[in-house]
C-alpha cells in the first residue's frame, strides 16, 4: 500500500471512532484479558479495563457502546466507580496522572509494529486458542492489560515511585509456563521504567501521548446484564486486507444498551 494510501485510510479509520459516537460491537473472540471486536466492519484488538467479572462478548453476541477518550472514561466503567470517584476529590485529582501514567506505558509496550505490519502476528492470532503462545505479540497485550488492571483498582495512586501494591497475576498464579514467565519479567520492567521516569515529577506531568486510545464502556452498575466489559483501543488499519493480518487496536467502546447479535 502506497504512503498516500494508507495515511488516507488511517485518516477514515480515524474519524470512523470519533469520541462520543455509538456503535454496534460485535465480538470475535476473547479470553476475558484480551480480544478482538468487530467494530463499522473492522477488526480491533481490546484490552480489558474493568476487571470485576464483566462479560466480554463473544462470537455472536454484540453490544452497542459509545467511544469516549481514555480521560474521558476511566472513571466511568460502571455507575459505582462514578460514583466512587465523583464523591472523591482525591481521586478526581489522581485521574489526570493515572491516565498520563498508562498512556505512557501504552505508547511504549504495545506491539504497535506488529498491529501494523504484515508478518509481524501469527497466523490466526485473532484465535484465542493463540493468546497463551509464548509470542512477543501476545506477551506484550498481556503484560500491558494487566498493569491497566492493576491501575483500575487503585483511583487513588499518585505517587508511582513505589509501586509494591501493584499485583503480578502470573507469581501470584504460580505461572511458572514460558509465557508466564516472560509476561511476568516484561510487567516488572514496566512497573520499573515507571518508577524511574516519576522520580522525575515533570516527565508524566508534561507526557505528550503518541497514540490515539479509546474506551469502549458501558455505564451501568457492576451487577447489571448489560454493563459488558469496558476496553481500550488502538487505532492501527492492517495495511492490506489479509486474514493473517491483525487490523488494529487495543480497543474499547462505551456501552449504551445491551445487543445480542443473531447467528
Amino acid at each position: 500500500m502506497k504512503l498516500a494510501s494508507r495515511i488516507f485510510y488511517l485518516l477514515l479509520t480515524t474519524t470512523s471512532l470519533a469520541f462520543g459516537q455509538t456503535v454496534a460491537v460485535n465480538g470475535v473472540d476473547n479470553d476475558g484479558y484480551i480480544g478482538v471486536y468487530e467494530i463499522n466492519d473492522q477488526h480491533y484488538w481490546w484490552l480489558c479495563i474493568e476487571p470485576v467479572t464483566t462479560p466480554a462478548a463473544i462470537a455472536g453476541e454484540g453490544f452497542f457502546a459509545e467511544q469516549t477518550s481514555l480521560l474521558s472514561g476511566w472513571d466511568q466503567q460502571n455507575t459505582e466507580r462514578q460514583l466512587e470517584y465523583s464523591n472523591s476529590l482525591q481521586a478526581q485529582a489522581a485521574l489526570s496522572k493515572q491516565v498520563s501514567v498508562m498512556q505512557y506505558v501504552l505508547d511504549t509496550y504495545l506491539p504497535i509494529t506488529a498491529l501494523t505490519t504484515p508478518g509481524q502476528v501469527l497466523e490466526g492470532s485473532e484465535n484465542a486458542d493463540f493468546y497463551e503462545s509464548n509470542n512477543d505479540f501476545y506477551n506484550s497485550m498481556y503484560a500491558v492489560q494487566h498493569f491497566l488492571t492493576e491501575m483500575y483498582g487503585k483511583p487513588e495512586h499518585t505517587d508511582f515511585t513505589d509501586l509494591a501494591d501493584f499485583g503480578d497475576r502470573w507469581l501470584e498464579e504460580s505461572d511458572f509456563s514460558a509465557s508466564g514467565i516472560a509476561r511476568s519479567d516484561l510487567y516488572q520492567e514496566i512497573l520499573a521504567d515507571v518508577a524511574l521516569k516519576d522520580g522525575d515529577v515533570n516527565f508524566f506531568n508534561n507526557y505528550l501521548v503518541e497514540n490515539d486510545y479509546y474506551i469502549a464502556n458501558t455505564l451501568f452498575g457492576e451487577a447489571s446484564p448489560d454493563n459488558w466489559q469496558d476496553a481500550l483501543i488502538i487505532v492501527a488499519p492492517v495495511p492490506e486486507p489479509s486474514g493473517a493480518l491483525l487490523i488494529a487496536c487495543c480497543g474499547l467502546a462505551m456501552m449504551l444498551r445491551r445487543w445480542r447479535k443473531l447467528a
